[in-house]
């Protein structure tokens, strides 16, 4: 296809989980975009049956899969075995998707592909847009030294994150990655983004005017041996890379895990050992977990491993 004439097409895959009137707003916003998506798919990890049924008697037009029901992670796997748009939007039953955001999204990946042909740069791009929860805009931030990602990036800054739920990827990003499923949600998706960036050489663009809405969760995880333990991992995969990265990642968990100890003694006193053991554990676990290149590493269910389709 001639560059001038390439229009991306996008794939809007939503996780949803025991909260049908919730999605039924989410499908409304899509409904309401000034771009109609390629494809939209529901994948449902929902512990009863009321969100399939709404989805079969309201929207039978719509793409409706059974989810795994092991961890978002899992379920955005099983969706995009089922994408076939060029590119991919993963939303969920939290977010409402923003009047023009497709909109902006696909002309920015059409201008970026007409540069790159005309300047025969092959340097895949991923788009991130930003977010609004209570009046707040959100934006995407990079990880501390500890690994929360709470830092705001400086002016001209190479990204390495994204904010999920307002980014669009090419799909052809996931032939070579997917979402690790034994990583803890939030950390998932920093993992993936940074391995594309860090490994396979795409950039991050953000488009500060696409806005989606998040709504408040109604159930807001809490730190837990699971997350800090994939807090961890995240980090230390940021010195995976470059010479002397073995000692590095050393020196990392050396300074890391004893300040980890430090503040579960101080939450908790003495129970906070017992946490910091399950979090030093889960970690040792991840590290040691085979993680060969491409989407083979990527949790029990890679994309490498066909899926039933419904």
């Amino acid at each position: 296809m001639p560059a001038s004439s390439f229009l991306p097409t996008v794939s809007v895959c939503i996780y949803t989980c025991d909260h049908p009137e919730q999605l039924r707003h989410t499908l409304q916003s899509v409904a309401d975009s000034t771009m109609p998506p390629h494809q939209l798919i529901v994948t449902d990890d929902s512990s009863g049956y009321d969100t399939r049924e709404m989805m079969r008697r309201d929207y039978p037009d719509i793409t409706y899969l059974e989810g795994p029901r092991r961890a978002r992670a899992a379920n955005r796997n099983r969706a995009l075995r089922a994408a076939t748009g060029s590119h991919v939007l993963f939303l969920d039953d939290q977010t409402l998707l923003g009047a023009t955001f497709l909109q902006q999204m696909t002309e920015s990946v059409a201008d970026d592909h007409l540069r790159r042909a005309t300047a025969g740069c092959a340097t895949p791009l991923i788009l991130t847009g930003t977010e609004v929860c209570q009046g707040r805009r959100g934006v995407p931030r990079k990880p501390a030294f500890l690994g929360h990602p709470t830092l705001d990036y400086r002016r001209g800054e190479r990204l390495c994150s994204v904010l999920l739920h307002s980014a669009v990827f090419p799909r052809e990003l996931f032939e070579n990655l997917s979402f690790d499923e034994h990583l803890a949600a939030g950390y998932d998706d920093l993992e993936l983004a940074g391995r594309a960036v860090q490994e396979l050489g795409y950039r991050i663009e953000m488009v500060p005017s696409a806005v989606n809405q998040r709504l408040p969760s109604v159930s807001a995880e809490r730190p837990c041996p699971a997350s800090d333990a994939s807090r961890l991992y995240v980090a230390c995969r940021r010195y995976d890379h470059g010479p002397q990265h073995p000692l590095k990642t050393a020196m990392f968990l050396l300074l890391a895990l004893p300040h980890d100890l430090a503040h579960h003694l101080r939450a908790a006193g003495l129970r906070g050992a017992g946490t910091f053991y399950d979090t030093a554990t889960r970690l040792w676990q991840l590290l040691r977990g085979p993680r060969p290149a491409g989407r083979q590493g990527s949790g029990s269910a890679s994309l490498s491993a066909p899926l039933p389709r419904d």
